[in-house]
């Protein structure tokens, strides 16, 4: 089971969204994404794809920063870099597509965006003096 982390900066008060970086979707048949949470990825997976497995309907959403204007979304991307594996982890053991997205925010455009991941141990995007830090809160999910 995943351990639920924060990650905020050690100097200001910035911080992005908690949990472990991100989670697996499932697409309806209207193509809206359906949140899986831990540990029922499968179940949920199961229930809205009426038991046929179609991996092009699977992803995994983490969360995102705009460098340019400090927007937080989430974004399914094939090019994440960062130092949790959270979406090997589930790539390795829930057949599904990377990529569905553009690395692009979706409020002002910019393409200087990176995930939570990827910000761990890095200069803050906020105050930029201070480093961003993945801190254990001891809740497991």
């Amino acid at each position: 089971m995943p351990t639920m982390n924060r990650y905020q900066c050690n100097k200001c008060d910035f911080y992005l969204p908690g949990g472990y970086g991100g989670y697996v979707f499932v697409e309806n048949d209207k193509g809206e994404r359906i949140r899986c949470l831990h540990p029922g990825e499968r179940m949920m997976i199961n229930e809205v794809l009426k038991g046929e497995y179609i991996k092009e309907r699977i992803g995994f959403a983490s969360a995102c920063l705009c460098l340019d204007c400090l927007h937080k979304f989430e974004a399914d991307l094939a090019d994440e870099k960062g130092k949790l594996t959270w979406r090997n982890y589930y790539k390795g053991s829930i057949d599904m597509i990377d990529g569905r997205d553009k690395r692009e925010c979706p409020k002002c455009k910019s393409k200087k965006v990176k995930t939570v991941s990827e910000l761990i141990d890095e200069p803050c995007p906020k105050c930029k003096e201070g480093i961003i830090k993945e801190i254990e809160t001891g809740i497991w999910s």
